[in-house]
């Protein structure tokens, strides 16, 4: 079913630059220390934690920088999307 005139106008509201900020924020963050905190915890598991150094956390944080910016392009993106298609629930 179609959205409402009211629905299209909520979630574009919801769709602004702030919303995008935030998001983008919040995964680059994320991302830039949830990398290489997970995988030095894996390889603590492992009992191989001698390869670490700053440099390697350094480009680790980097890689989750980069990755959570494109996390958060693809969602608002994809969000975007279901928009125009009208493929978002209804609020009522």
């Amino acid at each position: 079913m179609a959205l409402s005139p009211q629905d299209k106008t909520f979630y574009a509201e919801k769709m602004g630059w702030k919303s995008f900020g935030i998001l983008l924020i919040a995964t680059v963050v994320l991302g830039a220390i949830a990398c290489p905190l997970l995988l030095y915890l894996q390889d603590w598991s492992a009992g191989d934690t001698s390869k670490w150094t700053g440099d390697m956390v350094t480009k680790l944080a980097t890689i989750g920088f980069l990755l959570g910016m494109v996390v958060s392009t693809v969602m608002y993106l994809l969000f975007k999307f279901f928009l125009e298609m009208e493929w978002l629930p209804k609020r009522r």
